[in-house]
């Protein structure tokens, strides 16, 4: 990968909670490559270290043997955890947007080492932050938590980062190099690569990498190549760089500080656009002329830029008691792809950033045998701002939106500021050898400042030179608060047998600058006059709030590991979108979510083991008196899924099969379902120390239009002819890479 194509970046991801780990035990167990067991401690359930068997919730950790032989077969983190979490959407292969991927039908909360990656704003962008090359495991929480506060109605996604203190004691590097190819051009080419030095000794350590990757274009399974994604985007001839730096220090045998940083650049940038004909002809009742065309250049290039800094600091034995401290700094730059405005008459594209940070803090205490007490505070700043870019309307025009200069930058949508503080506490007591009880309460406050804005569409008129000028809707401010409760018991049935259940609260703010700055005007002498408006003041945005139930079983032992959950959430508002305006609004119309979610995985004779994941889930409002299906647009889809491999110690391989099933809502919209294969697998060259990774996509070149794919044509529909959003899947692809231990 040329150089020059890299923009260094450095990232920081840490880990609030990680950092009371002394010892991670899932480690021991992933390089043995061994079943994780109910004894795994995991930090995502309960806030503070705790054994899975103690959790009365659905965990599922994806390890990091299997994160890396995926990753290295060509899979992005995206399509890794949808096939190894049941409860999570497949993904929608090379897209950048993880729109839609919801956890049991609802929103997650993805963190970085317990770091929210979730903002104000909806972005959809919170897995294209890491390479899979800086990742251990990743735990995920199914449903509705207390815990966590905010946007984790659907459950929690916790991204564990590698750590030098992980590592084996001294000096260590690591290097991988890979190549992927469809075979379809010499534009069809994947390239990726990743360096990691660490070192480990009693008293410090550090890890030290940096991951990239490089694409050029995809084709589908007939192919051709894939329309360029000019909603959401894609990873099309994207850029790659996540540098990241991790530094610990172990003050004595209670005490450690922790340093981690991160920047992550992932940027498009496309030679191919859509050409959509002299003066938009394709776009005023010609949809033939819109077509695929090389020559693209754009000012603005779909782009996500994000630095991290977090510090932990933990100590074992504060007068026989654990303090656990974190303080974090987040700051990203999300640019979007040129899009048409609804009239046709200019391009455009928005641009948004968005600082946050804060500090959380828990002190974990046992005052009695087999209770574990866990309490403490969070607080935190989302401050978010937003621009749009308007095009050279004359040149746009006639060059059919291929040339696409800067004329005039206007607001997208209001300033958005959301300060939050809360305090919790999680209690946790083994009652008996066979059954823990489990409980929980958070009060959260969240203040949200709102700017003065003027409308999108009078701000662009009047860079235009159409009006003169325009009232602006009033911003000003608004308090929420919300008490969340949770209560779970677990009972330990013998022979490696457990079953759980639980109630848990979650609630979630809508995006509120898809809601705010709406307005209608009237243009009066040149100038627009505010006749009414969606302000702050007059109808302020109410928080969701979901209660959560679940009921599970889950069994463990060197054969067979498994977990099997069924679950009911309800909420009392829905949030609907505009198909034409692309904003929403928020209804009294109650919303409930239901399902079972299940994975068995199954070590059989001779080097062979399988296994089966699947999930059913349906959701529902009520309309009428009525249950009926939800739109299209946000529902999730029902999955099967499985895999059956062979490994010795040298070699390993698999076919991993996963199927989508179609869903129709109650309006008769459908999204189609599809089935695809893939073959991995992996070589050990051990006087070396170099492991052969490769990989077969979409095995049998299945030809589809991705999930995403199918909502854009639902959204955008009415800008342009469906065939602009029919963003297929990719083909068959090859892949094959090495990596070199030192």
């Amino acid at each position: 990968m040329p150089a020059s194509s890299f923009r260094l970046s450095l990232l920081g991801t840490s880990a609030l909670i990680a950092a009371a780990v002394a010892v991670p035990a899932p480690a021991k167990a992933q390089e043995e490559g061994e079943m994780i067991s109910l004894e795994t401690v995991v930090i995502t359930g309960s806030r503070a270290p705790q054994r899975i068997s103690e959790i009365a919730n659905t965990i599922t950790v994806v390890d990091e043997e299997t994160i890396q032989e995926e990753a290295r077969a060509g899979l992005s983190l995206k399509d890794i955890l949808g096939q190894e979490v049941p409860a999570f959407d497949p993904g929608s292969r090379g897209t950048r947007t993880n729109y839609g991927q919801n956890l049991r039908g609802r929103s997650a909360l993805v963190l970085i080492d317990g770091v929210s990656l979730n903002s104000a704003r909806a972005i959809s962008r919170q897995l294209d932050s890491i390479d899979p090359f800086n990742i251990a495991r990743i735990e995920v929480l199914s449903g509705a938590t207390s815990l966590y506060g905010g946007n984790a109605s659907g459950g929690i996604i916790n991204i564990i980062t590698k750590k030098g203190r992980d590592a084996a004691p001294g000096l260590h590097g690591e290097v991988q190099a890979g190549i992927g190819s469809g075979f379809n051009s010499d534009e069809d080419r994947d390239l990726n690569g990743a360096a990691a030095v660490t070192y480990n000794d009693e008293t410090w350590d550090m890890r030290l990498s940096i991951a990239g990757a490089d694409t050029k274009a995809f084709f589908d399974g007939n192919g051709d190549m894939i329309v360029p994604d000019i909603t959401q985007t894609s990873t099309q001839f994207n850029t790659v760089v996540d540098l990241f730096g991790n530094v610990g220090l172990q003050i004595d045998a209670n005490q450690r500080l922790e340093l981690t940083a991160q920047y992550y650049d992932s940027q498009q940038d496309s030679p191919y656009g859509l050409y959509f004909g002299t003066n938009y002809s394709g776009l005023r009742g010609n949809p033939d002329d819109i077509e695929i065309r090389d020559g693209y250049s754009s000012d603005v290039d779909p782009a996500t830029k994000r630095k991290m800094v977090t510090a932990n600091y933990s100590n074992d034995d504060l007068f026989g008691q654990q303090l656990i401290l974190q303080g974090f700094w987040r700051s990203e730059t999300l640019d979007f792809n040129p899009f048409p405005d609804s009239s046709a008459r200019f391009f455009s594209a928005s641009s948004q950033e968005t600082d946050f940070y804060g500090y959380k803090a828990a002190l974990v205490t046992q005052p009695l045998d087999g209770l574990k007490l866990t309490f403490g505070t969070d607080g935190d700043v989302d401050d978010f701002s937003a621009s749009q870019t308007i095009f050279d309307p004359v040149l746009s025009a006639a060059t059919g939106a291929m040339e696409l200069e800067d004329f005039a930058t206007i607001g997208r949508y209001p300033g958005i500021k959301v300060s939050t503080v809360s305090g919790f506490v999680q209690a946790s007591y083994e009652a008996t050898d066979w059954l823990t009880l489990s409980g929980g309460y958070r009060h959260q406050y969240a203040k949200t400042e709102i700017d003065d804005f003027v409308a999108t569409t009078q701000q662009a008129a009047i860079a235009l030179g159409l009006a003169t000028g325009a009232d602006s809707i009033p911003g000003g401010s608004v308090d929420y608060s919300a008490n969340l409760f949770n209560i779970g018991a677990t009972v330990d049935v013998g022979g490696g047998s457990q079953v759980y259940g639980n109630f848990s609260q979650g609630f979630e703010l809508p995006d509120p600058a898809k809601y705010y700055g709406q307005g209608n005007y009237a243009l009066s002498g040149g100038r627009y006059v505010l006749l009414s408006s969606i302000n702050v003041d007059e109808s302020a945005l109410g928080a969701i709030k979901t209660d959560s139930y679940e009921l599970g079983y889950r069994y463990a032992d060197d054969t067979f590991k498994g977990q099997i959950a069924g679950y009911y959430s309800l909420s009392d508002k829905t949030v609907d979108y505009d198909r034409t305006s692309l904003l929403l609004s928020l209804i009294d119309q109650e919303r409930r979510v239901y399902g079972v979610e299940g994975k068995l995985d199954v070590k059989l004779p001779h080097g062979f083991d399988t296994g089966v994941i699947g999930h059913y889930v349906r959701s529902e409002v009520k309309d009428g008196g009525d249950w009926v299906a939800s739109p299209v647009t946000d529902a999730s889809t029902s999955t099967l899924g499985g895999h059956i491999g062979w490994s010795n110690e040298i070699f390993k391989g698999a076919l991993n099969g996963q199927h989508i099933f179609d869903y129709e809502d109650d309006t008769g919209l459908e999204l189609e379902g599809y089935t695809l294969f893939d073959l991995v697998g992996s070589y050990k060259v051990e006087p070396a120390d170099l492991t052969v990774n490769f990989g077969v996509l979409n095995l049998f070149d299945k030809d589809y239009t991705t999930i995403w794919g199918q909502r854009a044509k639902i959204f955008y529909g009415a800008y342009a002819g469906e065939e602009v959003f029919d963003y297929k899947g990719r083909g068959r692809t090859f892949t094959v890479s090495m990596t070199k231990e030192f």
